[in-house]
């Protein structure tokens, strides 16, 4: 057994190399390897010492795959060094207590038998709290196992079981290959060579599988990246500006059936300019034939709400209202406490209002889409609620506040499994990158550069039919849960 010490220094190192698997760096083997080496540090430790060294993993973890929060807080929020450097680290430190968790629950009920803790409950533990991380306090699914996968065949099962399916498998994977190397039982190892077949002649059969098929041809798309510094994008001196060099890269791309803006694209109230902008932007998609899909805020007509919205300019009353809000970046929790941490920053409208659960879809190109914005799209439900009716899905971001750290890859990665999940076309349209045309199978076809003023064109196919995932939704994941927790419990003083 190691020492204290060095246990709490292999443990933060095993979880630190955790990122690695996910973009931009692209090792989708340390999915694996990261955690098997986790499981390694603590099968000698008490329940106790086991939620210590989990504790540290996670700081690893979080700290290395969240570390850019910090960068947004104080570049862009204005907020003093200090003060974003504690929020991070809070926020990490939280996030840390998943994974002390894990090491408990695993070392004080599942330590004796080996088949169990590794085949049974290691995997179940986990999918357990990534799911509860996905949705306690508003949700925060950064960084799920699964996500790692979208480029291995293991992607192939993102359409049966979500994202949070590919975790479990993984989590499975580096249990199976722990169990064969420490279990002296025939059995346990005949059970772990039997689950690692599972999963990779699952994944070779699955991937000539096509849950969805396309609905009509491809229709032509035109996403405008404008590449406005966050410095200057809600100055009211930069507005008009703003406006224009939108207005002027959407007129070079008549010939689009659908053009999408990105997010807060227009930095003015909806009711600001809907005297004027509003019913020139209809009419020129009128003449030309091409819808205008662009994000803005929009203020309510009965109250002094304001909501983070998508519009379709050729229905004039027709909006997408942001349902997943980012914490302390779109709204205020826990008010007042949350307004001393607001006098230190300056975020433009800080404090939007949550759309509805129930939206009506939106229409562009002569289809039906399933709408999210920005944050939104790490959410699994805010697409499976659209479908099977959406044709294909659209995302509008502005991944600005991320800057160039490693936050924008690893949401582009995520927004591609939802793409692979609902075997849908994705159209991700944002003002400074990574903005892309995403297939049905998750495959990206086309990609802006980063911080670039361009228009990426392009084609995107309309497709029908549902997923298993999308057709079970959340049940399937909350049934496989519950068994997994229960068999692992029941057979723990059982199985020998």
């Amino acid at each position: 057994m190691l020492k204290p010490v060095l246990t709490k220094l292999a443990a933060t190192f095993s979880g630190a190399i955790l990122p690695l698997a996910f973009a931009p760096y692209d090792w989708p083997i340390m999915a694996v390897l990261s955690p098997l080496l986790f499981l390694f540090i603590i099968q000698q430790l008490s329940a106790r010492q086991a939620a210590v060294a989990g504790y540290f993993f996670g700081l690893g973890y979080f700290g290395h795959g969240v570390y850019w929060v910090y960068f947004s807080i104080h570049h862009f929020a204005h907020a003093p060094l200090w003060l974003a450097i504690i929020i991070m680290l809070g926020m990490v430190a939280i996030l840390a207590l998943y994974m002390a968790l894990l090491g408990y629950g695993l070392n004080r009920y599942f330590k004796t038998h080996l088949g169990v803790r590794y085949l049974l409950a290691f995997p179940s533990l986990w999918l357990g709290l990534e799911v509860l991380r996905g949705f306690l306090f508003t949700g925060f699914p950064w960084l799920s196992l699964g996500y790692s996968q979208i480029d291995t065949p293991l992607a192939a099962w993102a359409p049966l079981l979500g994202v949070f399916g590919v975790s479990y498998l993984l989590a499975l994977i580096a249990g199976a290959i722990l169990c064969l190397l420490r279990a002296t039982e025939r059995f346990y190892k005949l059970a772990a060579t039997a689950a690692l077949l599972f999963v990779f002649m699952g994944s070779y059969l699955l991937s000539n599988v096509a849950w969805t098929s396309a609905l009509a041809k491809p229709i032509k798309v035109a996403l405008v990246q404008g590449n406005i510094p966050q410095e200057i994008k809600w100055l009211p001196t930069f507005r008009q500006r703003s406006i224009d060099i939108y207005l002027q890269m959407t007129r070079q791309h008549r010939d689009a059936d659908l053009i999408v803006w990105p997010e807060t694209a227009i930095p003015v109230f909806h009711h600001r300019l809907k005297d004027n902008l509003m019913p020139l932007l209809r009419q020129e998609a009128q003449q030309y034939q091409s819808d205008i899909v662009l994000g803005l805020p929009v203020m309510s007509n009965n109250s002094d709400d304001y909501y983070n919205g998508l519009h379709s300019v050729r229905f004039q009353n027709e909006f997408y209202f942001k349902r997943h809000l980012v914490p302390l970046g779109e709204y205020m929790p826990l008010k007042p406490l949350s307004k001393i941490i607001l006098d230190f920053l300056q975020i433009p409208l800080s404090d939007f209002s949550a759309g509805g659960d129930h939206q009506s879809l939106l229409k562009g190109g002569g289809y039906p889409f399933a709408s999210s914005i920005c944050y939104e799209d790490v959410f699994q439900q805010t697409s499976i609620d659209g479908l099977p009716e959406a044709a294909y899905l659209l995302n509008v971001s502005n991944d600005t506040w991320f800057g160039d750290t490693i936050a924008p890859y690893q949401h582009f990665q995520m927004a591609r499994m939802r793409a692979l999940e609902s075997g849908r076309y994705l159209l991700r349209a944002t003002n400074t990158g990574l903005t892309a045309i995403i297939n049905a199978q998750g495959k990206v076809t086309a990609q802006a550069p980063m911080f670039s003023r361009t228009t990426l064109t392009g084609e995107l196919t309309p497709f029908a039919g549902v997923t298993p995932f999308v057709k079970a939704g959340w049940c399937l994941i909350y049934v496989l849960l519950a068994c997994l927790l229960l068999w692992s419990f029941v057979k723990r003083d059982v199985i020998r």
